[in-house]
């Protein structure tokens, strides 16, 4: 698992206290803190490391992480495995991005949003980082592709930031770090 401070488990957090009640979601933190086997990692690379040094059997981590440690090692002895599929779905992160209202040039961020929102943009972004291209119509990359479909948490994405602070609040009463 990743450090309390990430944006990462913060929305992961919050997402299990939207999908179960803050009750449960702080029985299954506290089943993280206490199944842990190492202290909480700065990074994804680093939980994996983790893994492969027989720290540690399971570890939670984007994708994108292990796409590329995949792509520069094909053999690595770590497989993905997709959360809660008979359930709520497994957590997925995105990446946003937007034009403050005082831009100092809005009219060309706003060009390269559009073009980053592109299907030639979403097809490089997602080859030379991991990732699914936001949009769906998009190919993934051939690495991405063989990991197949799964079922995501259609948790709509702004009660992450809605239940953020509870979430945060949460991980610290169990000792979250």
């Amino acid at each position: 698992l990743r450090t309390s401070k990430k944006i990462y488990t913060k929305s992961l957090a919050a997402s299990v206290i939207y999908n179960h009640g803050e009750d449960k979601a702080g029985d299954i933190i506290s089943g993280w803190v206490n199944n842990l086997a190492a202290t909480p990692n700065a990074k994804d690379s680093h939980v994996m490391n983790a893994i492969l040094a027989g720290q540690c059997d399971v570890g939670l981590v984007n994708t994108y992480y292990f796409g590329r440690l995949v792509a520069k090692k094909p053999n690595a002895p770590l497989k993905l495995f997709w959360a809660n599929q008979d359930t709520t779905g497994v957590h997925v992160n995105v990446s946003g991005a937007g034009v403050t209202k005082h831009a100092s040039n809005a009219k060309g961020a706003t060009q390269l949003l559009e073009w980053l929102s592109s299907s030639k943009a979403q097809a490089i972004y997602g080859s030379l980082n991991k990732e699914y291209p936001a949009n769906q119509n998009i190919a993934s990359d051939d690495v991405v592709s063989a990991w197949g479909s799964f079922k995501q948490d259609d948790m709509n994405l702004s009660q992450a930031g809605i239940l953020q602070a509870k979430a945060v609040k949460l991980m610290q009463m169990k000792g979250y770090k």
